[in-house]
Formats: C-alpha cells, sequence, structure tokens
C-alpha cells in the first residue's frame, strides 16, 4: 500500500526542496525543533536513520517526515537526489542528509567534500561485498556448500544418523512434501540461494535461476545420494528449463487470451495491482464508493498491451501503474539477481491515456 506523504505544517513548502547539501542543512536548521535536533546531535551517526520517519519509534520523532518527503520517489525524482547521484552516491540518501545535518549541528558547518567521501567509500565497500558473495566460502558466519556434493556434506553434518535414517525411508515425494517450507528455506535463507552466492551461482552455471529450483534440486539429490540412487542432474535440470519453458508459454497463451477480449470502446475497472496513491483511495475501493476506470482507447497486438483512457480515479494523483518495489533483476551478462538501485513509482492522472498490461484491468 501506498501512502501519500504528507508533512508537518512548518515544512518550507516543496518549491523550496533543497538542491544541494549546503541548502538541505540550511532548510533543516530552520524546520526542525530543538528536541529532534538534540536527538540528531546524540544518536550514534551508524543510527541516524532511526531519528526521523519512517524508522523513528517514539514521538515526535516518527512524525518528523520532511527528509523522507525530500527523498521519496513518490515525488518523481527531486532535486536532493538528482545532485546526490550527481557526485556518484546511488544509495543512502536520506543518511546522508542526516549526516550533514548532524555535522551542521555539530561543528555550525559543514565539509560537503568529506561527507561525499565518507558514503561513497560505503558504498564502494557494499559493492566490494556485494562482489565476493559469489565467491566466497562463508555469509554471515554460515558456510556456503560450492555444489551438490558440498551441499550433502553439509547436510550430513548436522544431520543426526536417526534423521537420515527416517528421511531415508521416506519416498522422494513425501520427502520433498515435508521439507521445501522448513529445511528448504532455510538453505534458500541462510545458503544465500535468495540474496546471491557461491551456491546460486553454482547453479546459474546450470541455467537453473530460481531459488525455489535450485532448493527442489538440492532435495531431490540428497535424497537419492542417501538411497544409493542416481542423482540424474541433468534430467532435474532439463525437467525444471522446461517447466519454466511451458510456463512461460502458459502465460503467453493466458495474455493472449485476456488480450482479445478486449475491445476499442470497452470500459475497465482498475485493479491497483501496484498499490494506492493515498489511504483515502484504498478506502474509498474498499468501499467501493469510487472505482477507478478507464476506456480502451488502442490495442498493441504485439506486446498484448492496451491504452486506456483514465476517466475516474478516486484521486486528483490518478492511479499508479508501475512500482518496482520488491522486483528482482536477472542479469544475463553476470547471471545473478539483484534489487533495482533505486524505487521507481509512475501514476497516471483522470483524462490522460497510458499503456497497461491487461491483468491491470478487469471488464465491469
Amino acid at each position: 500500500m501506498i501512502i501519500t506523504i504528507t508533512t508537518s505544517v512548518n515544512l518550507l513548502g516543496q518549491n523550496k526542496l533543497p538542491k544541494n547539501l549546503k541548502q538541505a542543512v540550511r532548510y533543516l536548521e530552520k524546520n526542525c525543533s530543538e528536541v529532534l535536533k538534540n536527538k540528531i546531535k546524540t544518536i550514534h551517526e551508524d543510527s541516524l536513520i532511526y531519528a526521523t520517519y519512517p524508522f523513528a519509534k517514539n514521538e515526535p520523532y516518527k512524525s518528523y517526515k520532511t527528509i523522507f518527503y525530500w527523498t521519496s520517489s513518490e515525488n518523481g525524482n527531486p532535486r536532493i537526489i538528482k545532485y546526490l547521484e550527481s557526485k556518484k552516491i546511488f544509495d543512502s540518501h536520506s543518511e546522508v542528509l542526516l549526516y550533514a545535518f548532524r555535522q551542521n549541528l555539530l561543528h555550525g558547518k559543514i565539509n560537503e567534500k568529506k561527507i561525499l567521501d565518507k558514503f561513497l567509500e560505503v558504498q564502494r565497500k557494499l559493492q566490494e561485498k556485494d562482489k565476493i558473495k559469489y565467491v566466497t566460502d562463508t555469509i554471515n558466519h554460515t558456510y556456503i556448500p560450492k555444489n551438490l556434493e558440498d551441499c550433502f556434506s553439509q547436510i550430513n553434518s548436522f544431520w543426526n544418523d536417526s534423521t537420515k535414517i527416517q528421511v531415508k525411508n521416506w519416498k522422494e515425494k513425501e520427502f520433498i512434501g515435508k521439507s521445501h517450507v522448513g529445511f528448504g528455506r532455510w538453505m534458500r535463507n541462510n545458503w544465500r540461494i535468495w540474496g546471491g552466492s557461491r551456491l546460486s551461482k553454482y547453479f546459474n552455471d546450470l541455467e537453473i535461476y530460481h531459488p525455489d529450483d535450485m532448493s527442489g534440486i538440492i532435495l531431490v539429490s540428497y535424497h537419492r545420494h542417501l538411497n544409493n540412487k542416481e542423482i540424474k542432474l541433468e534430467e532435474q535440470v532439463k525437467y525444471y528449463q522446461d517447466y519454466c519453458k511451458n510456463s512461460k508459454k502458459e502465460n503467453l497463451d493466458r495474455k493472449q487470451e485476456k488480450f482479445s477480449r478486449y475491445k476499442i470502446g470497452d470500459t475497465l475497472e482498475f485493479k491497483y495491482r501496484q498499490g494506492y496513491v493515498s489511504k483515502k483511495q484504498e478506502d474509498k475501493n474498499d468501499d467501493n464508493t469510487c472505482i477507478a476506470k478507464g476506456i480502451v482507447t488502442e490495442r498493441n497486438h504485439k506486446n498484448y498491451l492496451i491504452k486506456v483512457k483514465i476517466i475516474e480515479a478516486c484521486d486528483k494523483k490518478g492511479i499508479i501503474y508501475y512500482d518496482n518495489k520488491g522486483s528482482r533483476i536477472y542479469d544475463p551478462k553476470t547471471k545473478h539477481w539483484s534489487n533495482p538501485a533505486k524505487r521507481i513509482i509512475k501514476k497516471v492522472k483522470k483524462n490522460n491515456e497510458q499503456w497497461f498490461e491487461c491483468n491491470d484491468w478487469e471488464e465491469l
């Protein structure tokens, strides 16, 4: 759910959004309460993000939304973010502002170069750490297996003989059914199959990319290993690859079928798959007091898209048609999955047109 950002009554206004660090510090000096200033001065610099909204737990700190407003992607691409990204800082924007403000409160001035250099170094270390995770044997004090055989050794090391006997006596499907959620989740999380590790890279090199498929192969292979059966790794890999291809075809067939039902001039109801622009909009939709609607004005047969003119949005900000939060990006060159570098939210207002996936709408 997307909540419209409102700030304290003494916010300096959108026309006063800062365009650099020095300006941001000046605005905060006028906008921030003495109580919060004292909090920022005394809290440890590594915990500055917990001094204001959305991470602060107590009042009045958790109600102070100025910095969040300045850096929120809901406001497009604020000037301060453009400025920081021009300095090659692509993350931790709120932390940079809070740290600069803290320096100003403590010393009466800021050294912008030193502040930027500090966060560039933090960013560099995180990037280096991200590279290392695909080759290192240990992440967060947990050993990461390098291949299937290494997985077997690790499982054997923490399962006692009675557990292994029980697993061995289960049928293969029974073992998979009982272990995929519990032990399977443990592997996906602790062996960093989701987050990226040398084990996930091992499977990527086999052209297996989904963590559930990776843990499935590990579980099936381990059960066969215990029962002295042939693992048939190539066969397992082909099964998941074929399943992926078939799923894509089925999805395409469903997309084609749904696309064929929508005609130019049809009136549709919006599904809000990407969330709401405000709590008020969500409440209206839940109460059926206002339903976002649109009219099909054009069809894209190649990509199965429909162009829709918005005729009702239940909010002057319109409706959200794109939000990359939670999306993971696959890089075919590195064969790695990663989170998007920046959250992007796109909206379209009433009386405007936009291309949509068919799944974004349903027939009235």
